[in-house]
């Protein structure tokens, strides 16, 4: 092999997996409507701060803080995400009016499940903010009061 060769492959071979091709994996086409629909009881959270937050205690604290301990079922999915089952969707909705959560000092986002594939998913908080003695003059159109 000449000195030019072995330049343009990045030196020599010896000790390197030669690449091979890819190759294509076709899935069959099935119905997944069940599958989410399965899920449309289900609030997916992720802890803003995993390695200070314990996703076991919280998925034990959280039930117990909403009054529902028997109606909700915690699962940890890793990586600091978790992801409460419940039996009746007026819970749910009882749920994230408490919103914003927080545990161990962090704060946490707690949605409903979506069949999205994002790697931040979920990665909304909402939450209210007071501003006090704010002049009305000062305000835009757009803006509302409470």
């Amino acid at each position: 092999m000449s000195q030019a060769s072995l330049l343009k492959s990045g030196g020599s071979n010896k000790g390197k997996e030669t690449l091979r091709p890819r190759l294509r994996v076709k899935l069959p086409d099935f119905d997944d409507s069940e599958l989410i629909q399965g899920y449309s009881k289900t609030l997916i959270g992720r802890c803003m701060n995993p390695q200070r937050q314990d996703v076991k205690a919280l998925i034990i604290i959280f039930p117990r803080i909403w009054k529902m301990e028997n109606r909700v079922t915690g699962a940890d999915l890793g990586l600091g995400r978790f992801q409460f089952d419940f039996d009746e969707e007026a819970d749910i909705i009882e749920v994230l009016k408490m919103e914003p959560f927080h545990f161990d000092s962090w704060m946490v986002s707690l949605v409903r499940w979506q069949p999205e594939f994002d790697p931040f998913y979920p990665f909304e908080i909402t939450f209210w903010v007071r501003v006090l003695q704010l002049p009305l003059a000062s305000s835009l159109g757009g803006t509302h009061v409470a």
